[in-house]
């Protein structure tokens, strides 16, 4: 879903929704409405998927970077009571 690299995605985000707001703004003051009609659809569709993106999956994509931190030392730490437990007998 990384289309536009160049850009963060809150920034993503504000460029959606202000080009869609253009594009209402467009509709309401010209006579263009089959061209206005189609950019508002896709500005939608950015709009919504840069902010489902910006709320929902970088915050998971973050909690799952730190899960999986902490996957490796409890089994770092796992294997080290198995290393020592084993020495004992």
């Amino acid at each position: 879903m990384e289309r536009f690299l160049a850009i963060s995605p809150r920034s993503q985000l504000w460029l959606f929704h202000t080009a869609l707001a253009l594009n209402i703004l467009g509709m309401m003051l010209t006579d263009m409405w089959i061209p206005m009609v189609v950019g508002a659809i896709v500005t939608t569709y950015l709009s919504i998927d840069a902010l489902i993106r910006v709320r929902y999956i970088l915050p998971l994509k973050k909690e799952l970077r730190e899960l999986e931190r902490e996957n490796v030392v409890l089994r770092k730490k796992i294997s080290d009571v198995e290393q020592s437990s084993a020495f004992e007998y």
